[in-house]
């Protein structure tokens, strides 16, 4: 968990998100927000799932 604020737009294929105790699947157009919660991701398709990611604060 980080102490931010996430969110995701997917651009191309599948992810599968878990956000705190609730799972998700994300498909092309779909987004996520993540606001100070564990999470996990997994690409368990065969395209390459491509997410535009957006983390506030930045942490590199």
């Amino acid at each position: 968990m980080r102490d931010t604020e996430e969110e995701g737009y997917v651009v191309q294929g599948t992810l599968d998100i878990w956000i705190g105790q609730h799972a998700f699947q994300v498909n092309t157009g779909d987004s996520f927000r993540i606001a100070r919660e564990p999470f996990r991701w997994a690409n368990r398709g065969n395209i390459d799932a491509v997410v535009v990611w957006v983390i506030a604060p930045p942490t590199y």
